[in-house]
């Protein structure tokens, strides 16, 4: 192979598969907001709601979103390694939402991370394009005056709450582009909600690489696929970490994810 050969090849590999850096921004923080969040995860059942805190991490050109808990264990996992002892499985948080979102204000990009079988997976996408209608009512949230907007989202109809005193036009998940920070926001049969709980100013350095180990760069499309497969059939996708189990077990956990899949009938985007 020749070297004009070679440095085509290169130049393919770093523009098919993006380095860490690029994709998992660092800087100091300037706020960080905390959710309430609650979903019905089947859409016949309202005692299927599920609840949760999520935080979104907002830094000078970027945000970072997550679960709280999936905070908590990140803190954990370094404290351990710096430590003698693990730490007590039954005390570890427990956390039902496994991605995370990096929003990058620059360049409209949006990276998603998920946790599949033992891998950490994520896709490159530029933001949503999401179409408000402003509204004139006011109401006050967690102290805030805020101004109301609808949308249309992955086949939803959302109201949301955004106050100008923030100037920041973020939100919980993929939720951005009005003109101030979204303070609450949900779907207008109230099966997805989103409300402030706290906002504070924190100057820590926020590294969106340290909840992703070894992640695996995958397109969207590649992704859809990869979750679908493992939701509809989990013994079908093999981890990293090589471990076999015997059939039974894998006859079990794929009988209990059909089970789930007919349960948890109610995504949050209905429509891609």
């Amino acid at each position: 192979m020749n070297t004009k050969t070679l440095l085509a090849l290169a130049i393919l590999l770093l523009v098919a598969y993006p380095s860490i850096a690029q994709n998992f921004p660092k800087d100091t923080l300037r706020y960080e907001i905390i959710y309430d969040y609650s979903y019905q995860v089947n859409k016949e059942d309202t005692l299927s709601k599920q609840k949760e805190q999520m935080v979104l991490k907002i830094a000078k050109n970027f945000s970072f979103y997550a679960s709280l808990n999936n905070f908590k264990l990140m803190d954990l996992d370094k404290n351990w390694k710096e430590s003698d002892g693990l730490p007590d499985r039954k005390s570890l948080p427990k956390t039902r939402v496994d991605y995370t979102i990096t929003k990058e204000y620059n360049s409209n990009k949006l990276t998603f991370t998920d946790w599949i079988k033992g891998d950490t997976y994520y896709f490159n996408q530029m933001l949503d394009k999401i179409e408000w209608k402003l509204i004139e009512d006011q109401k006050e949230v967690l102290g805030y005056v805020c101004k109301k907007a609808t949308t249309q989202f992955a086949g939803r109809s959302y109201v949301a709450w955004y106050t100008t005193e923030i100037s920041i036009a973020d939100g919980p998940y993929k939720f951005q582009g009005l003109p101030g920070l979204i303070l609450s926001i949900y779907d207008t049969n109230k099966h997805y909600q989103f409300i402030v709980s706290s906002i504070t100013n924190n100057t820590s350095v926020c590294n969106t690489a340290d909840i992703a180990k070894r992640p695996i760069f995958l397109t969207k499309e590649e992704y859809k696929i990869l979750k679908k497969k493992y939701r509809e059939k989990p013994s079908s996708i093999v981890s990293s970490g090589g471990m076999a189990f015997p059939k039974e077990f894998n006859d079990l956990a794929d009988q209990r994810a059909k089970e789930k899949m007919k349960f948890e009938n109610n995504p949050m985007e209905l429509i891609d």
